[in-house]
């Protein structure tokens, strides 16, 4: 009888176990998502291409962002919603710092950040949508940037000369990660940008993200500084603007031909100085020379003025107390060029 008693007991036992696996087997499956279930370490993981965890701080530089969930998650649980502290989530609208993505077949959901242009850090969330205190953090610096990478020269003349005309141009080339149509501001402190004749220009990239600023010379000699402006990273060249020699110089005694000698009258020699650009610079020196018809220096010049603003210079000129009779060639230079001009008198008897 005991016997029998012992087996009853072990099949109820058995059937019962059997039973309370089946409920179980019907009612958890380890593929389940339940918004109730406590999160485990690999419902959410989040990551950055690369394990990249720094951007330089140029507001274009940009870090892809990756949420993975369980691939079987159900329907209503694969919207993934990102956002951050600094920075930009790439795609997002009005200006907002929150985007929701859906997770893919393999359960990845991605968002691009765009670097902010202050040095500093942002935290990027990522966290599925409908499913309550499921989320993930990642804090992202924003490094240094260093602004040749946005905007740099490629074309910047050193020195060009002070005559009022000459153009110089200055190219810079972008980053490519910037928007199509990006504006660079170019500002000038000495000369102007043609044709606007304006101290400050604004001119869009190109399609080679290549932008170019004329800028003619202004008549004082001096240092001038351009700057270039893009996504409000800005870099400077400088630009000497030295003295304009002339290309040209004519010269004039003023109608008079023969001279007699003397060490107290003689004629006003005009010499004109000429570019083929522009005008030579004020200020420039001139020289004043004059020789016999064997190249003897004869004479001497007095109240020799510099070149004016309207590049001419003049002085006097006295052949002296000279046994010297016959033609004379007056010669007219500036300081720094080997361009001269000449004109002819002739010494005659008192």
């Amino acid at each position: 009888m005991r016997s029998s008693l012992g087996r009853r007991l072990r099949v109820v036992a058995a059937t019962g176990v059997a039973a309370l696996a089946l409920f179980a087997g019907r009612c958890y499956e380890k593929s389940d998502y339940s918004p109730t279930a406590p999160p485990t370490a690999d419902a959410l993981t989040l990551s950055t291409a690369n394990g990249q965890t720094s951007l330089p701080a140029d507001g274009v530089s940009k870090l892809r962002i990756i949420a993975k969930i369980s691939p079987d998650a159900d329907a209503n649980k694969r919207s993934i919603v990102f956002s951050t502290t600094a920075g930009a989530l790439v795609g997002a609208a009005g200006g907002s710092n929150q985007l929701t993505v859906g997770a893919d077949v393999t359960g990845t959901a991605s968002v691009e950040l765009r670097s902010a242009q202050q040095v500093g850090s942002a935290t990027v969330t990522a966290k599925v949508e409908s499913v309550t205190g499921l989320s993930r953090s990642i804090t992202v610096s924003f490094t240094a940037a260093d602004p040749s990478t946005i905007i740099d020269f490629v074309a910047a003349p050193s020195s060009a000369p002070a005559d009022g005309a000459t153009i110089s141009s200055f190219t810079v080339q972008l980053s490519p990660a910037l928007p199509l149509g990006t504006q660079v501001t170019f500002q000038a402190t000495a000369g102007l940008f043609q044709p606007e004749g304006a101290a400050t220009v604004t001119r869009t990239a190109d399609g080679s993200y290549r932008v170019t600023a004329d800028l003619a010379s202004p008549t004082t000699i001096g240092t001038g500084r351009v700057t270039a402006t893009a996504n409000n990273v800005s870099r400077q060249r400088t630009i000497d603007f030295v003295r304009a020699l002339p290309n040209l110089i004519t010269v004039s005694t003023g109608g008079t031909f023969e001279v007699k000698p003397s060490t107290s009258t003689g004629p006003t020699v005009t010499g004109t100085f000429l570019r083929n650009i522009g005008t030579v610079s004020e200020g420039t020196v001139a020289t004043f020379r004059a020789v016999t018809s064997d190249g003897s220096a004869i004479g001497f010049f007095r109240d020799i003025t510099t070149v004016s603003a309207a590049g001419t210079a003049t002085a006097t000129f006295l052949v002296g107390t000279t046994d010297y009779r016959g033609p004379v060639t007056i010669i007219v230079g500036a300081t720094g060029s080997a361009v001269t001009g000449s004109t002819g008198v002739t010494v005659v008897d008192p």
